[in-house]
Formats: C-alpha cells, structure tokens, sequence
C-alpha cells in the first residue's frame, strides 16, 4: 500500500469517525476507559477525579469489552478501533497534546467544573482514603511529616499523597482547561 493510498484510508476512517460521534449518554460524572496510546491523559482525567481505566497491556478487544460491560467512554486516537461496528460511546482524540486531549474530553462530556479533584490514585485508579498523619510517619519525608496536616491513601498500591508544592500549578492547570 503506498503512502497516498494509507493517507485515503486513514482520511475515510476520520470521516466515518467524525460521522459516527456525538452519541454520548449525558451522565453526571462518566466514567472512561483509555488506549494504550492515552497514558497522559488517563493521569490527568485522574487528578480530576474521574475514574479511568489504563493500562499499556489492553488489548483493543479488551478495551472494547470493558467499555460495553462497565458503561464505560472509549477514549482513543486510534482510527481502527473507533471504525469497528461494536464502538458505541467513544471520544476520538485526533490531537496529540495532552492538554488538547483534556480540553477536548472536558468539551465532549460538557463539564465545567470539577468537584472531586485529587480524589484517585493516578497509579491505579482507586478512590484516595484519609489518613491520620501519625499512620504515615516514616513512610514520607521528615519535612512533609511536619509541614503537611493532611495525607490520603491508596489501599490498592499504598501510595501517599499531600498537598505538596505541584498541587497550585496542577489546580490552575485543570482550571484553565476547563
């Protein structure tokens, strides 16, 4: 196949996505599943606080399957799962730019404001727990211990988590997205 011919054939594939889009079932605060190619944006969708399934492992199959069991948004840039018949909610991401891809998410769920920030892990997805600071002492920084008031937890991975130095900038990040 010549390179004209795969530009024609990704160009159709666009178009039949674009056609096909826009069938979104309006839920408060959806819930995603991601392709391999979405690893940024699977954090980031995160740290807002929406549930969201990743790993570079799934198969296009498996991504298929999980979004049709659970109810979950397909998210993806890859023009060859998103042509398949079995795709129904999907939010195709033609840009590569993480921030781009947030904007547009955000755009196509019509969110416009984020009242669960910093409440998942953004390792594995799992909702953050409060944790007493005495729980945590020697497993963080002797200077976050005695500086920070309030730590979350993640039962699954048992990360720790606190407002460290990042937390404005990721904050004013997500705002401007918005």
């Amino acid at each position: 196949m010549s390179s004209e011919s795969r530009k024609r054939a990704t160009a159709a594939r666009q178009d039949l996505i674009r056609r096909k889009s826009g069938n979104l079932e309006s839920e408060s605060f959806p819930r995603f599943v991601a392709d391999v190619m979405l690893g940024k944006l699977a954090k980031w969708l995160r740290i807002a606080g929406f549930d969201v399934l990743y790993s570079n492992c799934f198969s296009d199959d498996e991504l298929l399957e999980l979004a049709t069991r659970e109810g979950r948004i397909l998210l993806s840039r890859d023009t060859r799962l998103l042509v398949r018949r079995s795709v129904r909610q999907f939010i195709f991401l033609e840009s590569g730019n993480v921030q781009d891809q947030i904007r547009h998410v955000f755009r196509s769920i019509g969110i416009s404001e984020l009242p669960v920030l910093l409440t998942r892990c953004i390792r594995c997805n799992t909702v953050l727990s409060e944790i007493p600071p005495e729980e945590v002492r020697g497993q963080v920084p002797p200077y976050v211990f005695r500086t920070q008031i309030s730590f979350k937890f993640c039962r699954q991975c048992s990360k720790i988590y606190w407002a460290g130095t990042h937390r404005q900038s990721v904050l004013r990040t997500l705002e401007k997205l918005l």
